[in-house]
């Protein structure tokens, strides 16, 4: 009777432990499957910076403002707010990048003009841009016209201030950021965790 109950007590244990390794296999691959949706899902955009800058450089320089990728919806409206240290850099423009949006004209595609005021961001020390399709959709960005290796949605024009030093950080955050879509569910915004960004850090040496 010692025997099979102890037979017994093994044959649980080798069960319960059989279980136990298929319930913890089970979690992991639920873990791995959702972590790749999310990576799927992500759009993401980035302030592109070298890893330094010398300080004696005296011309203009130009940050590529990137985006990883488009939903399904098209988007009329986009807007971005960065800070910069206004201090050390002046903020001189916006220059073209490489997305385009729809477009009534032969080729279907134009590049998209966006509005800011120079002054006013090197006041605040924030570039705050925008862009809107004034007939609502004809003109809007969609992940058409989004190529992998063209993804420069614009691009920042600065300048070293005489303030600078070599060593110094300047940090260049987007504090936010929007690719408004007709029906707001399907916009693309940092509220609502659905545009990931990337800040840049631009290094001053020598």
């Amino acid at each position: 009777m010692a025997k099979v109950l102890k037979k017994n007590k093994k044959i649980c244990f080798i069960v319960g432990g059989a279980i136990l390794v298929c319930a913890v296999l089970l979690c992991f691959f639920l873990i791995l499957k959702d972590g790749g949706e999310q990576n799927k899902d992500t759009h993401t955009l980035t302030v592109e910076t070298p890893q330094k800058i010398s300080i004696s450089e005296t011309d203009t320089f130009v940050l590529d403002v990137t985006v990883s990728s488009f939903g399904d919806a098209i988007y009329p409206a986009a807007s971005m707010s960065i800070a910069f240290d206004a201090s050390r850099l002046e903020f001189l423009g916006i220059e073209e990048g490489n997305v385009f949006i729809k477009s009534d004209n032969t080729s279907g595609q134009t590049l998209p003009e966006w509005s800011y005021n120079t002054a006013a961001c090197n006041e605040s020390g924030r570039i705050n841009v925008m862009y809107l399709d004034m007939t609502g959709g004809k003109n809007a960005f969609s992940k058409d016209l989004l190529a992998e290796d063209n993804n420069v949605v614009l691009r920042l024009k600065f300048r070293l201030r005489g303030s600078v030093r070599v060593g110094d950080v300047c940090d260049l955050v987007i504090e936010d950021a929007v690719f408004a879509a007709s029906d707001e569910t399907q916009s693309l915004a940092m509220t609502t965790n659905t545009l990931t960004v990337k800040n840049g850090k631009l290094v001053i040496g020598e």
